[in-house]
């Protein structure tokens, strides 16, 4: 699927699957800002792709955002489409969780999307796919990571808003998502702290299996190219999960690999 002379913006580009779904566009013919804080990775990002536009943004403070559209406005026109994928969170029991990381995760997680569509709905075209990651948890939010989850199911909420009050060709796109690897979720965690809480997600039922963050980019730029080049077509909800594995894995995103015990409780 092409995607030749289409105009994006990926916020959260300098990794994870934003930065694969900004590299798989540009290799299929879009124009693409790549955002994010991180803007060295996004350097990267666009000499990976071999074109691309970095545009830093701090999706946590409106004038950033307000910024970061205006310079994608001014390099790209008219946007065809954005991808929203930044996602934070911490391990904390809710009886742990003070007004300060409330706010901090609602802020990247639902305040900072809503606000980056809001600020760009003036530059979108009439038939602009618009798409945010969340996650499976949001359904059921997992132990020590329940703010987690219940931003991304506040997020889900907000995008049935938007297709309730934005009548007309635009798409606007869930993008549930299951575990990634690589992925940088993870990545201030405390690993045997985050191994620890297997335990209680085995008894959620949690599914190990991971879908490679690679593949996931090429998947969602070809759905955005299939969209984009059929506007009578949406995708309101879309489910991404690996299949299971033979044996689920006991501390996935920990760096170790050991099957879990299925005698454990």
């Amino acid at each position: 699927m092409k995607l030749d002379g289409r105009k994006v913006l990926v916020v959260g580009a300098s990794s994870g699957v934003g930065r694969s779904a900004a590299v798989a566009m540009v290799q299929r013919g879009a124009e693409v800002v790549f955002a994010a804080r991180r803007t060295d990775l996004l350097a990267e990002a666009t000499r990976e792709a071999g074109a691309g536009h970095v545009v830093g943004i701090d999706v946590r403070d409106p004038v950033s955002i307000e910024a970061a559209v205006d310079t994608t406005f001014e390099r790209l026109g008219t946007i065809d489409a954005i991808l929203y994928t930044p996602g934070v969170s911490i391990i904390s029991r809710l009886r742990e969780m003070t007004a300060e990381k409330w706010s901090d995760i609602l802020a990247v997680n639902l305040i900072g999307p809503n606000l980056v569509f809001s600020t760009a709905l003036p530059h979108l075209s009439e038939t602009a796919v618009v798409a945010v990651v969340s996650s499976d948890s949001s359904s059921a939010p997992r132990h020590s990571l329940v703010p987690y989850g219940c931003s991304k199911a506040a997020l889900e909420a907000t995008m049935e808003g938007w297709r309730t009050e934005e009548i007309g060709g635009r798409r606007f796109v869930t993008v549930v998502l299951g575990p990634t690897h690589p992925s940088e979720f993870s990545r201030e965690f405390d690993p045997e702290e985050f191994a620890s809480l297997f335990p209680y997600w085995q008894r959620q039922g949690f599914r190990t299996g991971s879908l490679a963050t690679p593949e996931v980019g090429a998947y969602l730029a070809e759905n955005f190219g299939f969209m984009l080049d059929h506007p009578g077509f949406g995708n309101e909800t879309m489910l991404l999960r690996a299949p299971e594995p033979d044996e689920a894995v006991a501390d996935y995103g920990t760096g170790l690999d050991e099957p879990a015990d299925s005698s454990e409780e």
